[in-house]
């Protein structure tokens, strides 16, 4: 029997939650187990113990890319990272496909259910934000999800001028030339300590199993799979 390789993020964060899924569908993998337990991340492929998968741990936000070029048949990320690479992907023009993997085959998994995107920024720069959605005004948007900011405010009718940054978004509206950050906010403490308010909410953060096209269509293990998965997701 083929094996089917698994993507999973291998941040311990987010690793034992996610692999919890699969451990429930059966497919355990008591040499993974033993490194989430010791926190060890040193190796990268685990087999399970039927043999039938391999999990590879991953940068969450290289597991959409798993999937899309058939490097894994599965791929367990948020929307956070399978949307912003299928949005900037199928803009066309790069390497990357951006349509080879399904997201719809299982529900959300509630691994994140606090986690939504939000538009913030400072309290005096509000009026400024619901200003730009009746003009033609310019709103200075800051944000590691371009794609996905592009978008969102494509559809709000704001005309967006998207800088993207690589972390620490709450200090732009204070000592930066931005309006505003499209960043995904939890508890919202980080917003608080910045003195930052949430302007608008925008998109909850869902949690999802990605399924290669492909694999789905050619390989008779994947969707049988995929219905062990959706049992044990529903008991």
């Amino acid at each position: 029997m083929r094996k089917t390789y698994i993507a999973l993020p291998k941040t311990m964060r987010l690793l034992p939650s996610f692999y919890e899924i699969f451990k429930n569908a059966g497919y355990v993998s008591a040499t993974l187990e033993k490194s989430i337990a010791e926190k060890k991340q040193k190796q990268l492929e685990y087999e399970s113990d039927c043999g039938q998968v391999a999990y590879l741990l991953v940068n969450n936000m290289d597991i959409p890319q798993y999937v899309d070029r058939n490097w894994a048949e599965l791929g367990f990320t948020a929307f956070d990272c399978y949307r912003e690479y299928e949005l900037y992907s199928t803009k066309g023009g790069h390497a990357m496909r951006g349509d080879n993997f399904i997201t719809n085959l299982l529900p959300d998994m509630g691994l994140c259910p606090k986690a939504r995107f939000c538009v913030a920024g400072l309290p005096k720069n509000k009026e400024t934000f619901e200003r730009c959605k009746n003009s033609d005004e310019i709103l200075t948007e800051g944000t590691f999800y371009p794609a996905i900011t592009e978008n969102y405010f494509r559809r709000l009718g704001i005309l967006a001028d998207i800088i993207k940054i690589s972390g620490s978004s709450e200090l732009l509206p204070a000592h930066c030339d931005v309006d505003a950050i499209f960043d995904i906010v939890e508890t919202g403490s980080a917003l608080v300590e910045n003195g930052l308010i949430i302007y608008q909410e925008a998109m909850p953060i869902k949690t999802k199993i990605l399924v290669s096209k492909a694999a789905f269509k050619y390989d008779e293990n994947i969707p049988k799979m995929i219905e062990v998965l959706r049992n044990a997701v529903k008991s």
